[in-house]
């Protein structure tokens, strides 16, 4: 590898340099032996730098999944790429909190979604049901909330190969749901919308 032949010549100049001067110290010797040792431990130093951060995080994410309780009753052990590993741990360990639109939408892009948006019907007319969400009464509408997700969101259509009692279309992202699930207020009652974008 390149940077590891430039820390071994570092390396070496380094040691040469902290050298006593003399005749009985020219040439190789066995200290000067220890630059790629060096160089070696500089590396794999500078490997477990990028481990401090759990966004890029390989070798120890067993270690803080441990910490921070996951995988949780969201996403089933196994069942995920390392990448979004790194995603959902990054944002459970960065995560600031607070009950309003900017925090579950920083959920929301943690996990992958850059497109969703939130509508909170807290505001929407009293006078006018028509603007209340399906289910609501006038007691309960400005308690509900949504989470806009683009119908591409984990999109899943019926193919050729599929049997005949299978959907035309499925689509929905349990991890994502489970997830604002958990960190929704609970006196709110959270709904989910895949549209057309």
């Amino acid at each position: 590898m390149i940077v590891v032949a430039t820390l071994d010549n570092e390396y070496d100049q380094l040691l040469r340099a902290l050298m006593p001067s003399g005749p009985a110290w020219e040439g190789d010797h066995l200290v000067v032996a220890f630059a790629p040792a060096l160089a070696r431990v500089h590396t794999r130093a500078n490997d477990l730098m990028r481990e401090i951060s759990p966004a890029d995080t390989v070798e120890l994410i067993d270690r803080y999944e441990r910490l921070c309780g996951l995988p949780d009753e969201c996403i089933p052990d196994g069942v995920q790429t390392l990448t979004q590993r790194q995603r959902r741990l990054d944002a459970k360990t960065n995560e600031e909190g607070g009950i309003h639109e900017d925090y579950y939408l920083s959920q929301l892009r943690a996990l992958g979604y850059e497109n969703v948006t939130i509508t909170q019907y807290q505001y929407a007319d009293p006078d006018r049901p028509e603007t209340w969400p399906v289910g609501a009464t006038a007691d309960t509408f400005r308690f509900y909330w949504r989470v806009n997700f683009p119908a591409s969101a984990d999109l899943d259509v019926m193919t050729c190969v599929d049997g005949c009692n299978s959907f035309l279309r499925t689509w929905g992202d349990t991890v994502a749901e489970c997830v604002i699930h958990k960190t929704a207020p609970s006196h709110t009652i959270v709904l989910f919308a895949y549209q057309d974008e």
